[in-house]
């Protein structure tokens, strides 16, 4: 069971333990609840645990970060609340430093170093989740501007630090850094949350295996930040933590959310223009101004920082709590950004390209880098386009391409041909109706595939469920019972006529989930792309799906093609 924060009194508990208040900084949160409850979940996971390391040292880490980020805020209540440190610890500090300011050339060699001086893989994690931390709370700061907790006091002359130099090189050594095994195990709670989310368990989380509490935190503040969408959408957010990763050059997370968001729709290579400028992306001019303010908020130091203009975000029609939403979410890209650079976690997907500072923002400058993007080639495109303009006869031509299509999802999905029929007509009327919306982030025929998955979704759930194979929802839940063998030959056992009609059955009695995957990838002969897509999911859980789908869908027909094993006493 969670030991974090829950109720408003618990979340009140560890601010005032932390602080021996509530600080204003939380409090200019208080538009947004799931913010203040995913902070003070990473407080109290990170700061407010008894670890490996210290209370001295962790806040002797803290005040050095918000000095040497120049963090009004944060230095003012830190000299208010933590106590002047007797001494201080030099390696660790220098780690800390070279993590938050010079973080993509941190390397493997530096988490070695540290380990030389005595501290294991808990300390090194709880060392740079303390770093993350900082970062995430300065952001914060520098974006809401809260009221002064206090005055800001002149540091003591053991508390000015010399930042470390930046090598003339970008150095990358290979991950993860730490010595401990990934964690393998996928059936604990934030892990099944991951899966469900994104479709994988990225190398970020897995790589902190000696901290599981930890990760707990960090999935629950993903949960209420950027999982959630009461205020900005998920694909705002994720192009904010695109931007920002692209700011703090950050290649592993830029990786992950471009796969993230093309499983949501948006095309690769607009992926990748959010990230080289996203200025020239085709996005609305009030998701540039977003992107614009909150890019400011980056912890790169190739980047002068400015200070977020909210008075810009309201007269884009953003309100106030969208706004604070867009810092929150700054401040965790930059948390993530920081443990990722400390861990070294190794990328779950190959990178498009690896973007350094001569990469970024190139729209100004007389050569356009090429990224390494294959255009998506829609051959319906033209015809698209001419429907948009008021031509009936090219809709009729895309309704020849894709009528057989869309027929046999929704015969396979329905189970009747009488309503598959109807159905077929009602998908492409509300095509028709729709079309002036289809911008093109996916082929013609997955945004009508999609429809079509709904329509079927709704006659369903219309009907009296049916009887299924398994009823639970969750994925890894499922092991086969009955997969014997079958017999060398089928067609001995059965006509063709009673096979296909089998086979009809078990699909119809697969849960709706599985049978809808199964339907797009063995009978429609999607590629697992394209189903994804129709779905709305990333490849990793289609796959999973239709893999799960096979495996009961076989079970279901065992009894009728085993293998019938003959009795010795018989022969």
């Amino acid at each position: 069971m969670s030991t974090l924060p829950i109720t408003p009194n618990e979340i009140e508990a560890v601010l005032v333990a932390a602080y021996g208040f509530v600080p204003n900084l939380f409090r200019a949160l208080s538009t947004v609840p799931g913010a203040i409850h995913a902070e003070a979940q990473l407080l109290g996971a990170i700061q407010g645990s008894r670890g490996k390391l210290t209370s001295n040292q962790k806040q002797t880490l803290l005040k050095a970060l918000a000095r040497t980020s120049h963090n009004e805020y944060c230095q003012a209540l830190y000299a208010q609340t933590f106590p002047t440190p007797d001494r201080q610890d030099d390696a660790l500090l220098a780690f800390s430093l070279k993590l938050a300011h010079k973080g993509p050339c941190f390397s493997g060699k530096d988490v070695e170093g540290l380990a030389k001086f005595g501290f294991d893989d808990a300390a090194i994690l709880e060392t740079i989740a303390t770093t993350a931390l900082s970062q995430m709370l300065c952001t914060l700061a520098e974006g809401l501007q809260p009221k002064l907790d206090s005055e800001v006091v002149q540091p003591r002359i053991n508390e000015i630090y010399a930042l470390p130099e930046l090598p003339e090189d970008w150095v990358q050594t290979p991950g993860p850094y730490l010595r401990t095994p990934p964690q393998d195990a996928v059936d604990c709670q934030p892990f099944i949350c991951l899966r469900e989310q994104i479709g994988f368990i990225p190398n970020l989380f897995r790589a902190q295996s000696v901290r599981p509490d930890l990760v707990e935190a960090e999935v629950l503040a993903l949960e209420r930040i950027l999982f959630a969408e009461d205020l900005l959408s998920r694909i705002q957010k994720e192009n904010i933590l695109l931007v920002i990763s692209a700011a703090n050059l950050n290649t592993y997370l830029i990786a992950v959310h471009t796969q993230i968001l093309n499983a949501l729709g948006v095309p690769l290579e607009e992926c990748d223009q959010i990230v080289e400028d996203h200025r020239v992306a085709p996005i609305s001019t009030e998701d540039k101004a977003l992107l614009d303010e909150v890019r400011k908020l980056s912890q790169s130091s190739c980047h002068p920082q400015a200070q977020l203009d909210r008075g810009t975000l309201r007269q884009h029609g953003f309100t106030e709590p969208q706004i604070i939403e867009a810092i929150v979410m700054a401040g965790l890209t930059n948390f993530l950004n920081t443990l990722q650079f400390g861990l070294g976690a190794v990328p779950d997907f190959p990178p498009r390209r690896v973007f350094t500072p001569k990469d970024l923002y190139p729209a100004s400058r007389e050569a356009r880098p090429t990224v390494d993007a294959v255009p998506v080639v829609d051959p319906d495109a033209p015809l698209v386009v001419r429907v948009q303009g008021g031509d009936v006869d090219g809709f009729e031509e895309l309704v020849r391409r894709h009528s057989r299509r869309v027929f046999s999802t929704l015969a396979g999905m329905v189970g009747n041909e009488d309503d598959a029929h109807d159905a077929t007509q009602d998908v492409f009327l509300k095509a028709y109706e729709k079309i002036g919306q289809f911008k093109g982030r996916s082929k013609f025929s997955t945004w009508l595939l999609s429809i079509a998955i709904n329509t079927g979704t709704e006659i369903i759930r219309r009907r009296k469920p049916l009887e299924t194979l398994e009823s639970t929802d969750d994925e890894d839940d499922f092991r086969p019972r009955q997969v014997q063998s079958w017999a060398d030959d089928p067609e001995q056992l059965l006509s063709a006529a009673q096979r296909s009609e089998l086979v009809r059955e078990g699909i119809l009695r697969l849960p709706e989930k599985y049978r809808i995957a199964l339907i797009l990838r063995d009978i429609n002969q999607l590629s697992s792309e394209e189903a994804a897509a129709a779905l709305e999911l990333g490849v990793p859980a289609l796959k999973a799906r239709v893999l799960r789908g096979r495996l009961m869908l076989r079970e279901s027909l065992a009894p009728h093609f085993m293998r019938i094993e003959k009795d010795p006493a018989d022969a």
